[in-house]
Formats: structure tokens, sequence, C-alpha cells
């Protein structure tokens, strides 16, 4: 695939791995209350888990604000951009890590399943992201590469190098013609 077909496909790859996080995130806040809730071990579990699914999935949207108000040398900009190295399939190994204890003990939580196959889902999607993503940069480092000329931009003048240059372009003796060699 090339051209605006694959184009297409990172854009839609993209929206559902944002659905994706935001829906995971959305039924982790709604496990893990009810689970707090009935006091469940497991809902201790989901619900700090869905803070941070949260947090990771509002990155994109926070990203532009501190783009705009924090300063690109500051240290909170050094923060941020540990944040935003967790993506693609790192993000995808994250997610995938964590759903495990979802399966652990399904009959004390059955919706537990549930968001541990979201959480499976959207990290198998976020792992997908990284092509999309490793393409992009690819296509940038070929569209940013200087073209390769032979010539340098400057011609020198051999004439001015050579030691004992003469006014006569005719006569050449053989010392002139090693000399010429030389350089």
């Amino acid at each position: 695939m090339s051209g605006p077909t694959c184009g297409r496909c990172g854009k839609v790859l993209l929206a559902l791995c944002r659905f994706m996080g935001l829906a995971t995130a959305l039924g982790l806040w709604g496990v893990g209350v009810e689970a707090v809730y009935f006091n469940h071990d497991l809902g201790f579990y989901l619900a700090p888990l869905a803070v941070i699914i949260s947090f990771l999935e509002t990155v994109f949207l926070l990203n532009y604000c501190v783009e705009v108000c924090v300063s690109p040398r500051s240290i909170c900009a050094r923060v941020w951009d540990g944040v935003l190295w967790l993506d693609d399939w790192r993000k995808g190994l994250v997610y995938v890590l964590t759903a495990i204890p979802c399966f652990l003990c399904p009959n004390t939580v059955p919706l537990a399943m549930a968001c541990g196959a979201m959480l499976a889902a959207t990290g198998l999607l976020y792992s997908l992201k990284t092509y999309k993503t490793r393409k992009e940069a690819d296509d940038k480092k070929f569209l940013c590469k200087t073209t390769y000329d032979r010539f340098d931009e400057e011609v020198e003048d051999l004439e001015e190098s050579i030691s004992n240059p003469t006014n006569n372009p005719t006569i050449m003796s053989v010392a002139d013609q090693i000399e010429i060699l030389e350089v």
C-alpha cells in the first residue's frame, strides 16, 4: 500500500487507538469504582490504573498546552519529554502487562476480564501504530536528505596553485606538467 491509501490507514489507526484508549479508561473507571465500592481487592488495582490510563490517553491533548506554556529548556519540558517517550510499542507493552491482573480472578469481578481484554486490544493497536510512526520518520528523513553533489560550489583555479605559472598558455615545460600532476 502506498500513496493516499496508506495515509488514510494511518489516520484510521491513530483514531482507533485514541478511541479504544479512551473507552478503556472509561471502562476501568466504571469497573474500578464498582469493585472498590463492593470492597474487592482488584478494585484497588483498577481504580489507580484508571487514573494512569486516563492520563496516558489525554497526553496528546495536554501536549499542545505544554508546547505553548512551557519553555523548551525547563525541567518541566524534560519531564514531559519522558512522558512523550512512552508511546507506541512502549505504551502497548505497558497496557498488555497491566491487563494480566484483570484475568487472574475472574469470579470476583467479572467485568475486570472485559477491561483486561480492552487493555490488551489497545496495547496491540499501539504496537501496530509503531509501524506508522516509523514509516513517517523514515519518510521525513528521506525528504530532509541533502542532495549529493560531486563537485564543490567553489571552483579552484589550478593555475594559481602552480608555483611557476607561465603567461603564455602554449608554452609548457616538463616541470610544469609534473607540478600539475602533483596538484
